[in-house]
């Protein structure tokens, strides 16, 4: 073997230059040495003058980039950030075809995002010149560039990626729309750096986890272990209210290390807990900065713990999770939000009626589908009367004298927001509502309470209709997919996630956070896949399209 290597050298080749490594044979087109570090795949023929041109270039840049970082680094973190970043990104477009995708490692930093979601988002290393590295930064940028690598050097992977997508096409390709306005919006932007850490944070925590979650709830199993998550995970919440309202502050207020404790005015508020004016009542908000955002992940998780008790599970977790109903609505009631006993009561109502009528159209022999239909109206109207009749009912659900005030505020904001709408029907910028509106809550902080509002100020009537006609065509795919008909206990959850669309829908004309966003396009990444996985399966479906 060493006569052979010795001999391949003498002859001017290295040992394995069939394979592809360059060699000492291999010269530049003038006659020059060869650079023993460009692998023969991406080599081209160029001449000694541009070479050394290219290089003058490289190290001229590389001067003036690191003279700006020197006198401007601390007021410019992000924007020098740029240039390694399309290097990164470049470096990923010129990897070769591996056949392999590491989509093992794409499913575990999903799952560790999905569960970084939860932790306070407020608890974070804060750096001077940079924002806040949260949790949820440290595995989406991680989980990110997976995805990237993944489309990059797999044509299995990219093609694997292509059919799935082509199941709800509406959905991807409205929301492709929505991720490229956002891009755009930058320019109508007047304050850019502000507007482009809003975008960064939204290309990772939405529009790659949509596509991630596509890829990785494609694998069977995968959607039913995050649904039984989010239940698991609005237990965990519910018992951590219960024990925070009886501290009235969080748990953890005290006790966050020195690396973890942020100086800012937002973090305090929310460690010292949240009193609704004028009635000096407690309003739990566990790990989110404000109870609203409690009452949200709470309404949104109703529909999976209902389908836990509807469908064909095993006795024990249905008992749980009709033990777990009571546990959710007591903690949304903790929190004092309307949009939160809206949403539960919305779920229940919708996911009794969807269940009725596929139950019905599943075996319409049973007795059981026609008569919840046929009485719906009934229960329907009945549950309106009772939530008017009941004075409780009636201030958890629809508000009284102390919840006056905020209900004014969001009709002010309106009438303030429309005319700027109209002014500018291309938008002011991504992360710019709050500031185009100018309004001010009585502690004197910048706020805006509809996310409706907060969309068309900042995207515009375009993007309003992009995002919100997203979520719609979304729910009525997912619909779609339940209707052709599932055959897995998995696809089933297309049902809850459908009422969880809706509810969406209309807790976001009433709230304007962003901390569960990126749980709905986890949900819509999810219709992808179990659409196109029902659709595969479908023998009319395949037919269908075989014809066209």
């Amino acid at each position: 073997m060493m006569k052979f290597l010795r001999r391949r050298r003498a002859e001017g080749l290295a040992p394995d230059a069939e394979a592809g490594v360059p060699t000492k044979g291999d010269v530049l087109a003038d006659g020059g040495a060869s650079s023993q570090l460009i692998l023969r795949p991406y080599r081209r023929a160029m001449s000694r003058g541009r070479f050394t041109l290219l290089i003058a270039l490289v190290i001229l840049f590389s001067f003036i980039y690191g003279a700006g970082f020197a006198f401007t680094g601390q007021t410019f973190l992000v924007q020098f950030a740029f240039p390694l970043g399309f290097l990164g990104a470049l470096v990923i477009w010129a990897l070769p075809e591996l056949g392999r995708a590491p989509t093992r490692a794409l499913e575990v930093l999903l799952f560790a995002f999905f569960l970084g979601l939860w932790w306070p988002n407020y608890l974070a290393i804060a750096l001077p010149g940079l924002p806040w590295i949260t949790i949820v930064r440290l595995t989406g940028f991680p989980l990110t560039f997976i995805l990237l690598v993944s489309v990059s050097c797999s044509q299995a992977f990219r093609s694997k990626m292509a059919a799935t997508l082509k199941a709800t096409p509406f959905t991807w390709k409205l929301l492709t729309g929505f991720a490229v306005y956002q891009c755009l919006s930058l320019a109508l932007s007047k304050t850019p750096q502000t507007s482009l850490n809003k975008l960064i944070v939204a290309q990772i925590s939405w529009t790659a986890v949509y596509f991630a979650s596509v890829a990785v709830f494609s694998k069977p199993g995968r959607a039913e272990r995050w649904a039984f998550t989010i239940w698991i995970m609005a237990m965990i919440l519910s018992a951590d209210g219960a024990w925070e309202f009886r501290l009235q502050h969080p748990p953890w207020a005290g006790h966050i290390p020195s690396f973890l404790a942020v100086a800012d005015d937002s973090v305090q508020r929310s460690l010292s807990g949240v009193v609704r004016a004028g009635s000096d009542r407690y309003r739990v908000q566990g790990d989110y900065s404000t109870s609203l955002g409690l009452a949200e992940f709470l309404a949104l998780s109703t529909p999976f713990a209902l389908h836990f008790i509807a469908d064909k599970y095993r006795v024990v977790r249905r008992l749980a999770a009709v033990i777990s109903l009571p546990i959710i609505l007591y903690t949304i009631i903790l929190t004092d939000s309307r949009l939160g006993m809206i949403g539960f009561m919305l779920s229940i109502l919708l996911y009794l009626l969807m269940w009725g009528a596929l139950r019905w159209r599943s075996d319409p022999r049973s007795f059981i589908g026609p008569a919840v239909v046929i009485s719906y109206p009934i229960l329907f109207c009945g549950f309106i009367a009772a939530s008017f009749a009941i004075p409780r009912l009636r201030v958890i659900t629809w508000g009284g004298g102390k919840q006056a005030s905020s209900t004014e505020a969001r009709v002010e904001q309106v009438r303030r927001g429309l005319p700027m709408v109209l002014t500018h029907p291309f938008g002011h910028g991504i992360g710019r509502g709050a500031e185009t509106l100018g309004f001010l809550n009585p502690s004197g902080i910048l706020t805006i309470d509809t996310y409706y509002l907060l969309i068309a100020l900042e995207y515009g009537v375009f993007g309003f209709a992009l995002f919100y006609g997203m979520i719609i065509l979304a729910g009525v795919e997912s619909f779609q997919g339940i209707l052709i008909g599932p055959k897995e206990r998995e696809q089933t959850l297309l049902m809850p996630i459908t009422v969880c669309l809706i509810c969406f829908f209309v807790i976001k004309s009433i709230y304007s956070g962003v901390e569960n966003q990126p749980l709905v396009y986890m949900m819509l990444g999810i219709v992808t896949a179990l659409c196109a996985r029902i659709k595969a399966a479908s023998p009319t479906v395949n037919q269908k399209a075989a014809a066209a």
